[in-house]
């Protein structure tokens, strides 16, 4: 019989950090204040952002300075015997408070839009989470939504916009060290684990079939 290794403190401290990482991420898991509705004439999808900005930890991150990012995952599944996703689709923008004047700008791939209220900022977002996607062919369809929120460390809100304007972030066209990339995630991991909050809501819609 071999027995396992013995771990090292280090490795211990990392396993700790992982297990309690995992944990953190189930709790922020709930079906959230957002709603998808379908065009009974187009069969689009469309995403109603009701509350989301009224979450206390959210607010509280934006108040001190730090950026939002929404990423929304939109998927359009066929019912059957065994479901088959026929299409997806995926948008994000960002949203920071305005550093010389109230209120807030929301940043998409597209606009950087000023803004002057909470409220605006969402329903703003609903116009940002627009996708052009329908079903092709006859059938029963659905849609799955799944919006993450998540807050950004201040460095990391310049890595987001040139993001947003289609630019491939270096480390992965392999014009930055693989190591600045690590260092990053490392980073990021560290700061979610110093209780900074994000959010993950999945919604459905009804059950659908094309005219």
């Amino acid at each position: 019989m071999t027995l396992p290794l013995p771990l090292s403190r280090g490795a211990r401290l990392v396993a700790a950090l992982l297990a309690l990482a995992a944990g953190s991420a189930v709790r922020a898991h709930a079906q959230g204040p957002i709603a998808l509705t379908v065009s009974g004439t187009t069969g689009r999808p469309a995403v109603a952002v009701r509350g989301v900005l009224r979450d206390a930890a959210l607010r509280d991150a934006l108040a001190s300075g730090l950026p939002l990012r929404f990423h929304l995952r939109m998927e359009l599944w066929e019912k059957g015997t065994f479901d088959r996703l026929a299409d997806a689709a995926e948008t994000e923008a960002a949203l920071v408070r305005s550093a010389l004047e109230p209120g807030f700008t929301l940043e998409t791939a597209h606009t950087s839009l000023p803004i002057t209220t909470l409220p605006d900022a969402e329903r703003a977002l609903e116009r940002a989470f627009v996708f052009d996607m329908h079903p092709t062919g006859r059938g029963r369809f659905y849609y799955l939504a799944t919006l993450d929120v998540e807050t950004l460390s201040l460095s990391d809100i310049d890595e987001l916009r040139r993001w947003l304007r289609g630019e491939a972030r270096p480390a992965v066209q392999g014009r930055a060290p693989v190591g600045r990339a690590v260092e990053r995630g490392l980073r990021r991991f560290f700061v979610r684990l110093l209780g900074l909050p994000t959010r993950h809501y999945v919604v459905k819609s009804p059950f659908f079939t094309p005219r």
